[in-house]
């Protein structure tokens, strides 16, 4: 059995409270893989940091 087909099984006898919570958690593993995979293309947090401290400075 695939883990998606887990998943669909598992899915049917929990309450709605627990599916939302999963769909949120899904969508932000998602988006955290997608991120490591853009992660040596993006600046770091600290060049982030400093390009918005020259844009601020006067």
């Amino acid at each position: 059995m695939s883990a998606r087909d887990a998943l669909l099984t598992e899915i049917q006898h929990l309450p709605e409270s627990v599916l939302i919570e999963t769909l949120h958690f899904m969508r932000f593993a998602a988006r955290q893989q997608e991120e490591a995979e853009w992660q040596d293309v993006l600046p770091s947090r600290a060049v982030e940091q400093e390009i918005l401290d020259l844009l601020d400075a006067p």
